[in-house]
């Protein structure tokens, strides 16, 4: 029989025992949260296919920004999407007649997704996404291409949130596009909350 000064011993020890098991678990714990947060490396961009990034420096409207981008100023065209325009225009009729909406409504939306959008890229630096076999300027000079934000498709983003619809335009994400518009339409985000 273990006499009362063992016994008290071994409830000590089991108790310090028990004490740096618990602080051995809040310490991992705590290592994994702050790991997390500080261990977290930042976001670097870097060169991709020898193609620079783009540091967007305006934003023009929900589907065209303006980037520096290889020494030069240039104003890029989001590749696949159209996005409501801020001003009544004859695209802005075109697209409510198309969409059987009301002019009003979408050119709320269009101050939305430019809101959005400078929300997203202004001050940033963006991926410019060129696909192969499609025309690098539109007919007003524009580049047409994707963007991307630290591998985010801007253009998916848009059309998720239903503050785009798709481009009437053959593109190589026209049909993932599609399905994105699609999925906005059925939660009525954006411009579809009115379906």
């Amino acid at each position: 029989m273990a006499t009362w000064l063992q016994q008290l011993g071994e409830s000590v020890r089991l108790r310090t025992h028990s004490l740096w098991a618990l602080i051995g678990l809040i310490l991992f714990f705590a290592g994994l949260v702050l790991g997390v947060r500080i261990g977290t490396p930042v976001y670097e961009p870097a060169e991709d296919e020898g193609w620079p990034l783009a540091l967007c420096t305006r934003v023009i409207d929900g589907d065209t920004i303006v980037v520096e981008w290889m020494g030069n100023e240039e104003r890029v065209r989001i590749l696949g999407i159209d996005a409501p325009e801020t001003r009544r225009t004859r695209s802005l009729r075109a697209q409510a007649e198309l969409l059987n909406m009301d002019i009003e409504f979408l050119l709320q939306y269009g101050d939305v997704a430019t809101r959005t959008v400078e929300m997203w890229l202004l001050d940033r630096q963006v991926r410019l996404i060129f696909p192969e076999d499609q025309i690098l300027r539109d007919n007003f000079g524009r580049l047409l291409c994707y963007v991307e934000l630290q591998g985010t498709d801007i253009g998916e983003r848009l059309l998720l949130g239903g503050n785009a619809i798709v481009y009437d335009a053959e593109h190589p994400r026209e049909e993932a596009y599609r399905l994105f518009q699609a999925e906005a339409q059925k939660q009525r985000r954006g411009i579809w909350r009115n379906l």
